[in-house]
């Protein structure tokens, strides 16, 4: 008789906790609630996944291979045949975009992952160790800063000319250059918030409670600065994609016969290509144009969704 009443006033508090108590959602969650409101940014999402399932799909099923020259369809305009027309090597355009696409794909986030890590490690220590390795530090970043970045890719771009490197090893140098002139931005970011959060009153509170500095770093101070790290990371990739375009355009990026969208671009480099094929530069242009607006946008709403205070009205 006891053992069914206390059994009963058991299933009735388990009933109540529900709506008595609400679990809180985690700030992941509530981030990404709050941008699949985003429509706009939801919509560049899908397409990025998209164009990146594409170029490293497509190709497989493509009938035609990226080193198959044909002399008799040589600048030959789109067709059923090849979709986007031909080079002036009778390559098929479509195919040369998917696999370029993986090219610059790859050095934008290869160079978001690199020029992130660097940058976010040395503003973190500037901004959490302070004094001369702070000092020493932004006055790098100031230095790198201070230089234009296109003459400084095209000087180590030509530099780089000189190099006995194969196009494969090229790549990878490409990354590491665009690397080198990314970090700074980020650094000096990291440092300010560092330098903001170091002063809040929970990081006080963590010093009287006696926690040790690795907890104190690791566990309240630098995931604070999550939102600013993905959000620069998503621009990164941006910055990436247009830099390498710009150095393969001028032929100091990605050499033949590895294709990327800057170097396709430069197929058309007389007045001839431009005006009569638009078919050579336009497909490239065109997915450039897209992925760095999609990425752009992405970043917005990324920005809007992990940091509420800087939504806009």
């Amino acid at each position: 008789m006891l053992n069914s009443l206390f059994c009963r006033q058991r299933r009735l508090r388990k009933a109540q906790i529900p709506a008595l108590a609400q679990v809180t959602p985690s700030p992941l969650h509530q981030a990404w609630k709050s941008l699949r409101r985003n429509r706009l940014a939801m919509f560049c999402l899908i397409l990025l996944a998209v164009m990146a399932l594409w170029c490293i799909f497509g190709p497989m099923f493509s009938p035609w291979r990226d080193e198959a020259t044909d002399a008799l369809i040589i600048n030959k305009a789109p067709s059923t045949r090849h979709w986007l027309g031909t080079d002036f090597l009778g390559r098929d355009i479509y195919t040369r975009l998917l696999l370029a696409g993986r090219i610059s794909l790859i050095i934008g986030l290869l160079t978001m992952l690199l020029s992130v890590t660097l940058g976010y490690l040395l503003g973190a220590l500037s901004g959490y160790a302070g004094g001369l390795t702070d000092k020493l530090i932004m006055r790098l970043a100031d230095l790198m800063m201070t230089i234009p970045s296109l003459p400084l890719l095209i000087v180590m771009g030509a530099m780089l000319a000189e190099l006995d490197f194969s196009p494969e090893s090229r790549v990878y140098m490409v990354i590491v250059m665009l690397s080198l002139l990314e970090w700074p931005k980020l650094a000096r970011l990291v440092r300010g918030q560092i330098l903001s959060l170091r002063e809040r009153d929970f990081m006080l509170a963590t010093q009287v409670l006696g926690l040790s500095a690795r907890r104190r770093i690791f566990g309240h101070l630098l995931p604070n600065t999550v939102p600013i790290l993905v959000v620069m990371a998503t621009m990164a990739v941006a910055n990436a994609i247009l830099s390498e375009s710009a150095l393969s355009y001028l032929g100091l990026g990605v050499v033949p016969p590895m294709a990327s969208w800057g170097n396709m671009m430069d197929a058309a480099n007389s007045l001839i290509d431009f005006q009569r094929r638009p078919w050579l530069w336009m497909p490239p242009g065109i997915a450039i144009f897209l992925t760095v607006v999609a990425i752009n946008v992405l970043g917005d709403g990324l920005r809007d969704a992990l940091d509420p205070k800087m939504k806009r009205g």
